[in-house]
């Protein structure tokens, strides 16, 4: 009788420590998916449709069940180290000699090295009115790949609606950003966007290659700045 109670509290034991491990592995993963930005639920994954391939930057859109305009996706791999990128993303006065149709951008709140709120006006063509964004910048680090994290979410409601213009309502960006050897970075950068103000999807999805790639080549432009170039940052290991 011992041996049966005994190997019935071994069983018990056994399960137990197999639902510890499963849901351990379940949280650790549902944990990443947070920290990257990719917590899409399965049936909303499309594949992603290559739209332009040039000058070593390549441009995806995909379709969503969610929404009527098109995720984008960039990877390129350019010169510069990982603190080059992040002093570079979180300088957000320069925007505008980068960022494509940037007018203005300047800090509202800073909560740390290396995040904070900042006001985004991005011009858009007559007739359409100009649109405008405040937006929760998040960098962090993965201590033992180096593999940098960039989270830049739309908040529209922090701060009042400004007349004449248009608030995004929409806007997520996600950048992983992975260090190669000779000062290159290897980065996969993900964009979900709603303009707002009921613009014609069909029109923006057409021309929305444009904006990446050029965005791309401007900060690969802006890399070699010695201020960018040579930055370095306590909170980043290159």
């Amino acid at each position: 009788m011992n041996w049966h109670n005994n190997e019935r509290s071994m069983n018990r034991h056994r399960k137990l420590l197999l639902l510890l491990y499963l849901s351990t592995g379940l949280y650790a993963s549902a944990q990443q998916a947070r920290e990257t930005g990719r917590e899409d639920p399965p049936e909303t994954q499309k594949h992603w449709e290559i739209r332009k391939d040039q000058d070593g930057i390549r441009v995806y859109s995909r379709t969503t069940d969610n929404s009527q305009f098109n995720e984008l996706k960039v990877e390129t791999t350019l010169q510069g180290k990982l603190s080059s990128l992040a002093a570079l993303i979180l300088d957000i006065g320069n925007y505008p000699n980068w960022s494509f149709n940037s007018e203005k951008a300047y800090v509202l709140k800073r909560i740390g090295p290396s995040e904070l709120y900042f006001y985004s006006l991005i011009r858009s063509p007559w007739p359409a009115s100009d649109r405008d964004l405040a937006i929760h910048l998040h960098i962090t680090q993965d201590s033992s790949t180096r593999t940098l994290y960039i989270r830049a979410d739309e908040i529209a409601s922090y701060i009042p609606a400004k007349k004449g213009i248009v608030r995004v309502p929409v806007s997520i960006e996600r950048w992983v950003v992975t260090p190669l050897p000779g000062d290159r970075i290897k980065i996969s950068y993900e964009l979900r966007l709603d303009p707002g103000a009921s613009s014609p999807a069909w029109l923006i999805n057409l021309f929305s290659t444009k904006g990446p790639y050029e965005t791309f080549c401007h900060l690969r432009e802006q890399l070699k700045q010695p201020k960018y170039r040579d930055a370095g940052l306590a909170f980043i290991k290159n």
